[in-house]
């Protein structure tokens, strides 16, 4: 590790033997260091001293680490935080990840991983919830753009900060959101915009590989280990090594697949199929599913354990309905990416067109309107018009978000609300509604 000045590390645990260790290595590490066995202490080291960086083990008397990540993240928001854990507590992992830790560190670990996790989380830039005007948020307001995702809506800005906030540790990250929301443009937020951008990124759809293949695709496999191995290969997780890899459709794994995987989480390591000899990997995985997959635990088809761990951070992706604000800017930028690739670069949309693509529910998502953007680019000459547009976009159902009611449950509705204006006067209300008292009378009962 290579520093200009030695920072202040304050170090929180309950046991001694683990304060002398990290601190040895700490000092080795040229680090001052300040240590505190309570929360209650590290909290007037915090207020007197001037602290660099903050470790802390989660489960101590009285008051627990994760209090004390809340309290540090609230009153030293620039102080960044490292907590450590060990494989029971990945709950309160979870909980520290979301609360305010840069990463989490599992016990054992080495003094070689300790000291890339120290530099991790010193060089970290997160985006705090309490910061209304970082310079990450005031560039994605003026650009309307972040890492190739495109927006302007409160949900745009919140996934961009969720990104902001796990690009530069290596807590393993499970995206969630409905087919064309664009996970895998998330996932790939997550890793170039991160210290290990110049690390590879590899994506896998498990759903597309077939289930025999997928454990000897992901891990390799030793020559001679099935019909047609005539040499040893290397898996997608030895290609991403030091970098990320990708998992789609994580919920497709069959379960001899997901127990790899779940060591692979645990001890850091993999090994190939027909092989017996265990290869240290040391990587950010990203999973990706538009299934419950909490649900799939529930039903026995995804192991929970394996959930648990994949869920360290959570990033839902909503869907394209629910940012109505972003479809134009998104169809534009679209529009511009294409209109250049088919050799029309002055096309547009009219504004009649554009109005209903803001209006329809895209149940498609960004997928969706990419498609229909290219059709409609071949369909039109300098503007692309209504009549250019499919029928079920013109014409759409309504959409799934709109809970349908019967036409006797609509009426209903109206006469109450027509009622309580004229405060129950049956007369008036009739007289409204231009029927007779009679009628609303039977109508009501």
């Amino acid at each position: 590790m290579t520093k200009l000045k030695p920072e202040n590390v304050l170090i929180v645990d309950d046991n001694y033997d683990m304060l002398e260790l990290l601190q040895r290595n700490l000092k080795q590490f040229n680090f001052h260091t300040y240590k505190a066995t309570s929360v209650v202490e590290a909290i007037e080291i915090l207020k007197f001293a001037t602290i660099h960086l903050l470790i802390t083990d989660l489960q101590m008397p009285g008051h627990n680490g994760i209090e004390l990540v809340k309290y540090t993240n609230q009153h030293f928001p620039h102080v960044p935080i490292l907590v450590i854990t060990g494989f029971p507590s990945v709950d309160g992992a979870v909980e520290a990840i979301q609360s305010g830790a840069a990463n989490y560190l599992t016990k054992p670990f080495t003094a070689s991983e300790l000291e890339k996790e120290v530099e991790n989380c010193l060089k970290k830039t997160l985006v705090k919830p309490n910061q209304s005007a970082t310079n990450v948020e005031s560039e994605v307001i003026q650009n309307q753009v972040y890492a190739g995702i495109v927006g302007r809506s409160k949900a745009f800005l919140k996934l961009v900060e969720r990104i902001e906030r796990v690009k530069d540790n290596r807590a393993t990250v499970l995206i969630s959101g409905e087919s064309g929301t664009g996970k895998e443009l998330v996932a790939k937020a997550i890793h170039y915009k991160g210290s290990f951008a110049q690390h590879p990124f590899i994506a896998v759809n498990c759903g597309a590989i077939a289930e025999n293949l997928l454990e000897s695709e992901l891990f390799g496999y030793e020559k001679g280990a099935f019909t047609g191995a005539t040499q040893t290969k290397e898996g997608y997780f030895q290609a991403a090594n030091g970098g990320s890899i990708f998992l789609d459709e994580i919920a497709t794994a069959p379960m001899s697949v997901q127990v790899k995987l779940l060591r692979a989480l645990q001890e850091k390591e993999v090994v190939k199929v027909g092989g017996h000899r265990p290869e240290k990997v040391n990587l950010r995985i990203i999973a990706a599913t538009n299934e419950n997959l909490y649900k799939n635990v529930q039903e026995g088809s995804f192991r929970e354990d394996l959930y648990y761990r994949l869920n360290v951070v959570d990033i839902e992706v909503p869907p394209l309905r629910q940012r109505k604000e972003d479809i134009e800017i998104i169809a534009t930028n679209l529009l511009k990416k294409y209109a250049t690739e088919f050799r029309k670069p002055h096309i547009e949309f009219s504004k009649e067109a554009m109005t209903v693509l803001t209006n329809y529910s895209w149940p498609g998502n960004v997928r969706e309107l990419e498609n229909l953007i290219q059709r409609s680019i071949l369909m039109a000459s300098s503007s692309i018009e209504i009549h250019h547009l499919p029928e079920h976009i013109k014409y759409p159902e309504p959409s799934r978000d709109i809970e349908l009611k019967t036409l006797r449950e609509v009426e209903k509705k109206y006469i109450q609300k027509v009622l309580d204006s004229v405060g129950n006067n049956k007369s008036k209300a009739a007289k409204i509604l231009g029927i007779d008292r009679k009628t609303l009378s039977n109508k009501l009962d």
